[in-house]
């Protein structure tokens, strides 16, 4: 099965951890949606197309997705939907992807954030940190209220 990571799952090795079984097939865009934090990473639909997610694509096993399902908290923190993807190759393709469905007003945490800043520059991504996570992370924290109070970052927890 195809699978669409937009987030800390664009690591190697996060993937390697958490997806034994994992091979990455490429990088892409999902075109028309933004990436936001609401503490953790998701994306949204716009409806433009000119606003594009970059993603890693990867294989993953039944077993992987198990895992992967368990992780992510499905079907109570995240959910599950088919996507398109814009391959950097030029080529479509479908994969599953995790959209958020518990939302929290709170900026991620600086090791998450890090590590997905890491993971865009290991696949070749890294113009994409000024325009798409940089932006994202900006916007987190103008909506989290413990940001806007001048704490931590509303850092609650540990992932």
């Amino acid at each position: 099965m195809k699978y669409i990571a937009y987030g800390s799952n664009m690591s190697r090795e996060q993937m390697a951890y958490r997806c034994p079984d994992a091979r990455l097939l490429g990088t892409g865009y999902i075109c028309g949606a933004r990436l936001e934090f609401y503490l953790h990473a998701t994306v949204e639909k716009t409806g433009n197309e000119q606003d594009q997610v970059p993603v890693a694509v990867w294989e993953i096993s039944p077993q992987d997705e198990r895992r992967l399902d368990m992780y992510e908290g499905v079907p109570a923190y995240y959910i599950k939907e088919e996507w398109p993807v814009l391959m950097s190759d030029d080529s479509e393709t479908v994969g599953m992807i995790y959209l958020m469905k518990q939302i929290r007003h709170s900026s991620p945490r600086d090791e998450y954030y890090e590590g997905i800043a890491g993971a865009y520059r290991m696949l070749g991504l890294e113009s994409r940190i000024s325009t798409v996570l940089q932006p994202a992370l900006e916007r987190s924290r103008k909506r989290s209220p413990a940001d806007a109070a001048g704490s931590c970052h509303g850092r609650q927890d540990s992932q």
